[in-house]
């Protein structure tokens, strides 16, 4: 990871990015406006240093910040 730490909010909208939800989904499920999930998303992806949503997840996933096993219970 960069040099920063994620907040966090930043975690939360970063494992419903792994589980493949929407600004609007994501939104939703943590009760916060759209806006504010694009501006967590914009900070995680700065962070991680990735420039995508698709390589947000991946890292995320290579990194062990979100395990496997939490993607498996989500679907479930």
């Amino acid at each position: 990871m960069g040099t920063e730490e994620l907040t966090p909010r930043e975690f939360d909208v970063l494992k419903e990015i792994v589980n493949g939800k929407s600004n609007k989904e994501i939104a939703s499920e943590l009760n916060v406006s759209e806006a504010t999930v694009k501006t967590h998303i914009n900070s995680l992806l700065g962070k991680l240093g990735v420039t995508d949503r698709t390589q947000a997840a991946t890292a995320a996933i290579q990194r062990g910040l979100v395990p496997l096993e939490s993607l498996r219970k989500a679907k479930s």
